[in-house]
């Protein structure tokens, strides 16, 4: 089982590691592709007759170069085209997939024609793979065959260099330069859409990387508390994009600016060839009035596309926080090169290029989800591992009403036991699970056909004694025990046996058969959570947390991406939106650590009210009994004034209320045990009323409504107190005053637990079941029953505790009830320390 822990654990180290690693390379990649995008961003389109060198984007229609080629199936005249050839197989379960038989393409220079002219594609050099529509597809037998053509006439899309030839100009895609080479059938905006949402869902996938390292991460360090895992989330996840954010608003201001200077020296070399004038691009107009149509519609061209791509620049420059951050990297503005009263043109401006309505849709409504389940199932997990770390551990003779913790052995009554159908062991609790496999190859699965539990109620004795246990409406949890193969079906078996060491949370209750004590139950409805698990109560925490964290880590990746879908859906992909993105964990972070705070106040201040709502039913209870009440005190203690005035203080706390005061509680108790005091001893001495079955009757209802509230006292007073101390740290005080979170008072009144009277007066009898009943057996030890090694006693805080087997020692030795010095009794004679027991050193 360690081995098996520290395969585990060592797993998870590695793959988080893996994960984180793989996260910050996302990054990187997916804004690397947001920069693509920005560099399409930042070049207007151009016509024919504007081109300078320098990197163009341009939109026009594809003309015949040299020559024309067949594409290879369909034989359809064309400029470029690319192959594909498929043949279909079919595996041992005739699930079919196509496998590649051939592939490849082919191309030839060609031109691009708009209104303003032509210019040379030399698609020939290579640089480029054409994004384009698939143009045919075919089956015959076994073979499948799809083309993707460029043909004369259709509609492209070119971001290449434009370079200077001898006669014109050409467009190459192998240059380097400020761009990334795009040929395609969609125009400008539709492909920095289609980069922008590339980039954005490269960005998620590395916030889930992220996260998910860290979870595991966490899970191999044993982290489990929520806080402390979305500050690591937050604080990793914030500082890629913040990093990869401002690097990437660096590198764009740099590249724009420095693409700016190549630009400007182009525009210059070619307008000085058509004018003999020093240029000033803002008296240019003026200038070229004198030059020929076509001579001074190229200059004006020039300057317009120069003019547009100064201004694109300078509005990037101009956006917070980058008209901040330029300063400190050394980019200085550009002054506006329109001439007074000149309006900005078309061109300049940058038009949005949000994500498609569907991905948005689709990612939103997914980020909705994993928000909307990831924090129902997380937090409610968080809120049971919570109570698992916060609420102390009672032991038997300390148990109060509400909830509560425990650990101990499990006994059980021999008459009501179940065996596994596995393993034939006794037990209290068992899960039974079958599957079978199905199917071959492929389209084999393995499906459960049977998957059982069985459970009976059974005791935990602690080193203080025995409580019991009703599991109706538990989570168990037990380790693995037997697996059987048989034929194609696997069994499973898992299960609690007795002297077991367990672990229970859930609510104590009083016994609504025996009525004078407390058991471990599923509550009343409470919504409090009921576990039972064989494993250490630092085992069940960190499962607990590992799936809440789990739940929490999709929660917090929904947020994030629900905030980068947003701004993609907004069509800026700037550097700010990612900047922002950042922000969303830390501000989870903050909700979350609300949202548990402000739980846990809410929890502590419900388990008051329940607990007084209980004890407010119990007291409306004793309202039936009133009238009986007064028949008996009229009867037997009518000469007792004490009496009559304790019954008539008893009436006016209880009777005709419908709500109740701490004051009114205590006031009511007070004058109750003071009834029920002389109700008890006028019984003990009048003979004739301990044989009335209708006075047995009764006094077996008031103990029963008495144990009730002396038994739910203890546990609202220490509800009030861990409340009360809540409300009163930081920042827990500033929640609880917004929230008016209101101070409960304290019970006052004392009262023993009194032990229901039997309706049994066969004597011997009566003696037979308290002897069963009896949870623990404090005294000296008694030789009869001691004489063996597996009946031991032992002297802990002036107390004689037992009597226990060897084995049940040894767990309180290892849970720390008991330490090996303290003494001990085995044979009923001796006494020596625990550690020398025969038999508890192997």
């Amino acid at each position: 089982m360690k081995s098996q822990k520290a395969l585990y654990y060592l797993g998870c180290f590695v793959l988080g590691t893996v994960f984180v690693l793989a996260g910050f390379w996302l990054q990187n990649f997916g804004f690397d592709i947001i920069r693509d995008m920005r560099q399409m961003e930042r070049v207007p389109q151009v016509s024919v007759h504007h081109v300078i060198p320098g990197e163009v984007s341009m939109q026009g229609v594809a003309a015949k170069g040299k020559e024309t080629l067949f594409s290879r199936y369909s034989n359809t005249p064309c400029l470029y085209h690319r192959y594909l050839k498929q043949r279909e197989e079919k595996d041992s379960d005739g699930d079919s997939r196509w496998v590649t038989v051939e592939e490849g393409s082919e191309s030839t220079d060609f031109f691009l024609v708009e209104n303003t002219g032509k210019i040379l594609v030399e698609l020939n050099r290579g640089g480029v793979s054409p994004d384009l529509e698939t143009d045919h597809r075919s089956e015959k037998g076994n073979y499948r065959y799809t083309e993707w053509r460029i043909e004369e006439g259709e509609e492209v899309f070119a971001f290449a260099m434009a370079v200077k030839k001898e006669k014109g100009f050409s467009l190459r895609f192998d240059k380097s330069g400020s761009y990334s080479p795009v040929l395609s059938n969609a125009d400008a905006l539709e492909n920095r859409s289609g980069l922008g949402t590339n980039g954005v869902l490269a960005s998620m996938a590395s916030v889930a990387l992220l996260c998910f390292g860290c979870l595991s991460l966490c899970f191999a360090l044993r982290i489990h508390r929520v806080l402390v895992f979305l500050s690591i989330v937050s604080t990793l996840s914030s500082l890629a994009m913040i990093y990869s954010g401002l690097s990437m608003m660096k590198a764009d201001l740099k590249d724009g600016y420095a693409r700016l200077d190549r630009l400007e020296k182009s525009a210059l070399s070619e307008v000085t060839d058509l004018v003999d004038v020093r240029v000033d691009w803002k008296t240019l107009p003026s200038h070229v009035v004198s030059l020929n149509e076509n001579d001074r519609s190229r200059i004006m061209g020039i300057r317009e596309d120069f003019v547009a791509s100064v201004e694109r620049t300078e509005a990037i420059r101009n956006r917070f926080p980058e008209r901040l951050l330029a300063p400190l990297w050394g980019i200085e503005p550009r002054p506006s090169l329109l001439a007074d009263g000149e309006l900005m043109l078309d061109e300049a401006m940058i038009a949005k290029t949000p994500m498609k309505s569907w991905i948005f849709l689709l990612c939103a409504a997914v980020a909705l989800l994993m928000m909307c389940f990831g924090s129902l199932f997380g937090f409610r997990r968080i809120k049971t591992k919570r109570y698992v770390e916060n609420i102390p551990t009672s032991p038997s003779a300390g148990l109060t009403y509400g909830p509560a913790e425990i650990k101990g052995i499990v006994e059980c009554d021999q008459g009501r036991i179940l065996k596994g159908p596995l393993s034939g062991e006794k037990c209290v609790f068992y899960r039974y699970k079958i599957t079978e496999r199905r199917g071959s190859g492929k389209k084999a699965k393995t499906v459960v056909i049977l998957d059982k539990k069985h459970f009976v109620p059974f005791q935990c004795r602690d080193s203080a004694g025995v409580i019991s246990i009703e599991p109706e409406g538990a989570e168990f949890t037990a380790d693995f025990k037997v697996q059987k193969r048989r034929g194609r079906q696997t069994h499973y078996e898992w299960h609690i046996a007795p002297s077991t060491a367990i672990y229970a949370l859930g609510s104590a209750v009083v016994d609504k058969e025996k009525g004078d004590r407390l058991i471990i139950s599923d509550g009343d409805n409470d919504g409090f959570p009921f576990l039972v698990s064989d494993e250490t109560e630092t085992e069940v925490m960190l499962r607990q947390g590992r799936k809440g964290l789990l739940g929490i880590s999709f929660a917090q990746n929904g947020t994030v991406f629900l905030g980068l879908v947003l701004f993609a859906a907004l069509g800026s992909f700037a550097a700010t939106d990612f900047l922002l993105s950042a922000l969303i964990s830390p501000m989870f972070l903050g909700l979350s650590m609300f949202v548990l705070m402000f739980n846990d106040l809410v929890f502590l201040r419900n388990r008051v009210k329940r607990a007084w709502a209980n004890i407010e039913v119990s007291l409306q209870k004793r309202a039936d009994l009133i009238p009986r009440l007064e028949n008996i005190v009229k009867g037997y203690l009518s000469h007792e004034k004490v009496s009559l005035e304790a019954l008539t203080g008893l009436r006016t706390a209880v009777v005709g209320k419908n709500s109740y005061s701490p004051t009114d509680v205590d006031l009511a108790m007070q004058q109750e045990t003071i009834l029920t005091n002389r109700l008890f001893a006028l019984r003990e001495d009048s003979p004739e009323l301990k044989g009335d079955s209708a006075m047995d009757e009764f006094m077996d209802r008031l103990t029963r409504m008495e144990n009730e509230v002396a038994l739910m006292r203890k546990g609202y007073n220490d509800g009030i107190e861990r409340y009360h101390a809540t409300k009163q740290r930081i920042p827990e005080v500033f929640l609880a005053k917004f929230f008016s979170f209101q101070d409960a008072e304290f019970l006052k009144f004392s009262k023993e637990i009194r032990k229901v009277p039997s309706l049994t007066f066969d004597e011997s009898v009566s003696k037979e079941v308290n002897s069963v009943e009896a949870p623990v057996t404090q005294g000296e030890p008694v030789p009869d029953s001691v004489s063996s090694s597996s009946s031991v006693y032992v002297l802990k805080d002036e107390q004689v505790m037992g009597p226990y087997t060897v084995d049940q020692l040894k767990i309180f030795v290892e849970n720390g009830d008991f330490l090996q010095d303290d003494q001990a009794c085995f044979d009923g004679k001796n006494w020596v320390t625990v550690g020398e027991v025969p038999g508890f050193v192997e």
